[in-house]
């Protein structure tokens, strides 16, 4: 594997870390926000919502994306390989989760219920969603 490629694929797995840690990490501030006597952790969970998105999700998905879009030129992966339509697909679908988790996070910061079953449901799409992307990337949907 040539040096530049390696590169390119340590920080596009990076970013993939970074990111989704801090989704997971978002949706368990949920999870706290969601369990009986949450009223006293709104406005820190609040601001760490903030910060952890701002500074650390926002930043690891804007190196995902231009690595990937760099993988893909140095790769010369065809753009209408199933494998990969796939999972630009469950990258849009965890995009979507992203945003529902901070709109939820906003709304129970604001002292709106939010019932206990939701943060785990948000969990288990993450899990699922990366574990289906990283099948796909590995057997490149053989």
């Amino acid at each position: 594997m040539p040096k530049g490629l390696a590169f390119v694929l340590t920080l596009h797995m990076t970013a993939i870390v970074f990111w989704l840690g801090s989704l997971m990490a978002r949706v368990l501030m949920l999870g706290r926000l969601a369990a009986p006597g949450s009223a006293d952790a709104r406005p820190v969970v609040g601001l760490l919502h903030r910060r952890l998105h701002l500074f650390v999700e926002v930043p690891a998905f804007s190196v995902l994306f231009i690595a990937g879009l760099a993988l893909l030129h140095l790769t010369r992966a065809p753009l209408t390989a199933t494998w990969l339509l796939v999972k630009l697909l469950l990258v849009v679908a965890l995009l979507g989760l992203d945003g529902l988790v901070s709109v939820q996070i906003k709304r129970a910061v604001g002292g709106k219920r939010i019932p206990a079953s939701q943060p785990v449901l948000y969990a288990i799409g993450v899990v699922v969603g990366t574990a289906l992307i990283m099948y796909l990337v590995l057997t490149k949907g053989a």
